[in-house]
């Protein structure tokens, strides 16, 4: 009885396929957009604060885009979520702000700083490089490492299959981080472990769904010579769905989270711990 179930199985998950992103045509999907984001900082209150204090981005504590507009393949691995419309409700230095906007209609003015980080990072977009096996690399010229591992999660980034796969198979992924910390050399070295979830027929299309788990941890990091104990390291979960015949991405999401950690002496000889903890949140679907 156990050979005919297993034989039923095998017939069930049919030929082997190859599975990769689109990196030949230009495609245009209309989409929607989320992306959750949160922000805790743990430690002594004075060195919470200096952290705080290094960058506008380092005050807030939640942020909740929603975005409807496109994801384009723009011939060869260039990809872009483009959104038309874009809503930000975030909480900032203990204060709830909400701000609407709508392609190509910039906030005037200078005034509200907050309302003109939000729109580069809401309204903007995010335009990207996607290799056929999967390699990732932001168009931001300023993404860290830590920015890196997050896009990998909230996008819901998989890295293909060397072969040709069938249903309810497994593999692994291992490779490094092209994001680096600025004037810094520590990279992530990331494992990827994938599932081939289904592949199916649905509305004319033969779909393959991939599942993932990503882990990661800063390699190559210069030695912190005030800290005793340093690192970064995320993990998550991830899920994609991917036309077989074209390599465009009809679904995508994933959640997990960054966290960095350092723990040293300060000036006046006390020890001190700090972590930060970025919990990402990302979905991609049809609209």
């Amino acid at each position: 009885m156990m050979r005919l179930a297993l034989a039923a199985l095998l017939l069930a998950q049919g030929d082997p396929v190859r599975i990769r992103y689109a990196t030949d045509r230009s495609e245009k999907d209309k989409v929607f957009y989320e992306m959750k984001l949160g922000l805790k900082i743990e430690g002594p209150e004075q060195v919470v604060g200096y952290v705080r204090s290094l960058h506008p981005f380092l005050s807030m504590e939640k942020l909740l885009v929603r975005a409807e507009g496109t994801r384009q393949v723009q011939g060869g691995k260039k990809q872009k979520i483009d959104p038309d419309e874009a809503r930000v409700e975030m909480r900032y230095d203990d204060e709830n702000h909400e701000y609407d906007y709508t392609k190509g209609q910039a906030p005037e003015g200078d005034k509200d700083k907050l309302k003109q980080m939000m729109w580069f990072l809401a309204a903007g977009g995010k335009s990207f490089t996607l290799s056929a096996e999967g390699e990732y690399r932001s168009d931001d010229p300023n993404q860290d490492h830590n920015g890196e591992a997050m896009d990998l999660l909230a996008l819901g980034v998989i890295r293909m299959p060397d072969k040709a796969v069938k249903e309810l198979e497994t593999y692994e992924a291992k490779f490094k981080g092209l994001r680096s910390e600025k004037g810094k050399k520590g990279i992530y070295a990331f494992v990827q472990k994938v599932r081939v979830e289904r592949i199916e027929e649905k509305d004319g299309r033969r779909l393959a769904t991939l599942s993932a788990e990503l882990t990661g941890k800063v390699e190559g990091a210069d030695k912190d010579p005030q800290a005793e104990e340093a690192w970064a390291k995320c993990d998550g979960k991830q899920k994609a769905v991917i036309e077989l015949s074209t390599g465009r991405v009809v679904s995508s999401e994933g959640a997990g989270k960054v966290v960095v950690y350092h723990r040293g002496v300060s000036d006046q000889g006390q020890k001190q711990e700090l972590t930060m903890t970025f919990a990402i949140e990302g979905k991609v679907t049809p609209r």
